[in-house]
């Protein structure tokens, strides 16, 4: 079974163990229970383990141990409680909810429920020993190395020719199934594999025109979010039950249509926030946008400060809402909602399917779809800005406001 572990340092192999559930359980969450025995060889991403039932199987990892040498028990399950119903809620856990001697995947098996060798069950519901303090008592702890050799994957794919997103997730597979499905026309560029430098960090990507060593007159690369980050619970969470959606970066690519255009575009987009320097090389041609549908040409280009700005106002407005009250980001999406901007299922998904999400989080899950429905229908930004100031709140009809005259710039 695949993991998201780097073994190139052996000694990292004693914080992996396996850990079994019964497949016939009638209810979610799923109950894993951690089992002696299996092997994870250095330099390898796999696990493997001799069992002669089928159950549900996962690798899970200890994050820390106190000082002295002492182990605490290994966490299975987002670090903010997430269900463990397929056993890959931890970082550690790639290759999670598999039949036994299958490879990594994030899929479940059914078979009968192993009946040897289980130890206490591993609970993975909210306010489990797995979700609060293992202890009354504080202990001292240090990092056992597993977070900091976590693994996460990295793809660069194109909507369209002038729309480039990249994504980060721990099971690139998983994230290549998505794609085909979501879009159907998806070029698929470069992936990359990454480390974050620091547990809980985020990845980074940094969009600078005057560092560029190759030419890029005519051209214009602009995130749709500034700062344009992925965090690394967002990448954990992409898979769960409340999650469908892949954490991801839209960028839009313009070009004027002049003789002063270089016909090439060689963009290059550092990556910051990970343990060995990298970046992403966006590579187009003048030809590619010109010949589809969709090209643009100068005055189709929005202002440059103009866009600024609004992602600025958007970035505030994103900020307020995630320490609001959830009772006024829910009227604003009933709102959306009501006027087709998103859909009743990305509704539920926002309040039923994220109950155990953060606010934030379901905040930077319903911006991404905001953003995307702008992005194809620009006209119904409009709307967006009225369910605003339906609110009656000063900050938000004030943003709305700035939003508003950056449009009109």
């Amino acid at each position: 079974m695949q993991h998201c572990i780097d073994l190139s340092d052996p000694s990292l192999s004693k914080y992996l163990r396996f850990a079994v559930a019964p497949v016939h359980t009638a209810s979610l969450p799923y109950q894993f229970s951690l089992i002696e025995g299996g092997e994870f060889p250095a330099y390898q991403r796999y696990g493997s383990i001799e069992r002669s039932k089928f159950c549900q199987l996962a690798i899970v990892g200890e994050e820390e141990e106190e000082n002295g040498g002492g182990r605490n028990e290994e966490r299975n399950g987002q670090e903010d409680g997430d269900s463990g119903d397929e056993g890959k809620g931890q970082r550690e856990g790639q290759g999670a909810g598999g039949q036994e001697g299958e490879s990594g995947g994030v899929g479940r098996s059914d078979g009968q429920e192993e009946e040897n060798g289980l130890k206490e069950p591993v609970d993975c519901t909210e306010g489990s020993d797995l979700s609060t303090p293992q202890s009354k008592t504080i202990v001292s702890t240090h990092s056992t190395g597993i977070p900091e050799a976590t693994v996460y994957a990295g793809q660069v794919f194109y909507e369209r020719p002038d729309k480039m997103r990249f994504s980060a997730v721990r099971d690139l597979t998983v994230l290549h199934q998505y794609i085909k499905k979501e879009y159907s026309n998806a070029e698929f560029d470069q992936n990359i594999t990454f480390k974050l430098q620091s547990p809980k960090g985020c990845l980074e990507l940094i969009f600078n025109d005057e560092q560029q060593t190759e030419p890029t007159t005519g051209w214009r690369v602009k995130p749709h979010l500034v700062p344009c980050q992925i965090e690394e619970h967002e990448i954990l969470g992409f898979g769960n039950i409340s999650t469908t959606i892949p954490p991801s970066c839209l960028v839009s690519i313009y070009a004027e249509n002049s003789p002063h255009t270089v016909p090439n575009l060689s963009y290059s987009v550092p990556l910051k926030g990970v343990q060995k320097p990298k970046q992403i090389v966006i590579n187009k041609s003048l030809r590619d946008l010109l010949d589809a549908d969709h090209s643009v040409s100068t005055k189709d280009n929005p202002n440059p400060g103009s866009q600024n700005d609004i992602n600025k106002h958007l970035n505030d407005l994103k900020r307020f809402l995630s320490s609001s009250e959830l009772s006024m980001f829910r009227d604003i999406a009933n709102g959306c909602k009501d006027a087709k901007i998103i859909n009743p299922s990305q509704y539920d998904e926002l309040f039923d399917g994220m109950n155990r999400q953060s606010l934030s989080e379901r905040v930077g899950v319903f911006f991404q779809k905001i953003t995307n429905t702008i992005e194809f229908c620009p006209d119904i930004i409009s709307t967006f800005l009225s369910i605003l100031r339906e609110q009656d709140h000063v900050v938000l009809s004030t943003l709305a406001d700035r939003i508003a005259a950056s449009l009109d710039r």
